[in-house]
């Protein structure tokens, strides 16, 4: 029979590899979209990988199998998340200010009143 602290383990590694899917999909869906990346934050992705590592190594120091799984997702997902905004963020600027991507209004000084 299963006890109650396995069964809450792997409750919570379940979770904790679940929740950061609809991120990454996120992220690789507007892959090819700097304006939809502008919020990915890098650092939090990094710090994630890092949380994963440290897990991962006090799984394998307590022989826990379900305190290190989520890392074996979460680790390379975090990596791909940086991978794929960097060289997003890459190629705005290389295309040079990211004015571009905000739409500005049109002023049109032929009608303009002059009361």
């Amino acid at each position: 029979m299963i006890e109650l602290a396995d069964l809450a383990g792997f409750t919570g590694s379940v979770v904790s590899l679940v929740v950061w899917w609809p991120q990454a999909l996120l992220v690789w869906q507007s892959r090819s979209d700097p304006h939809r990346l502008r919020g990915v934050s890098v650092t939090t992705q990094a710090l994630l990988f890092l949380n994963a590592v440290l897990w991962g190594a006090y799984a394998v120091a307590t022989q826990s199998l379900w305190v290190g799984a989520p890392g074996l997702v979460n680790a390379p997902l975090a990596l791909l998340t940086i991978a794929v905004t960097r060289r997003s963020r890459g190629r705005t600027a290389s295309l040079g200010d990211e004015r571009h991507l905000v739409p500005r209004p049109r002023v049109d000084v032929a009608h303009r009143s002059t009361d």
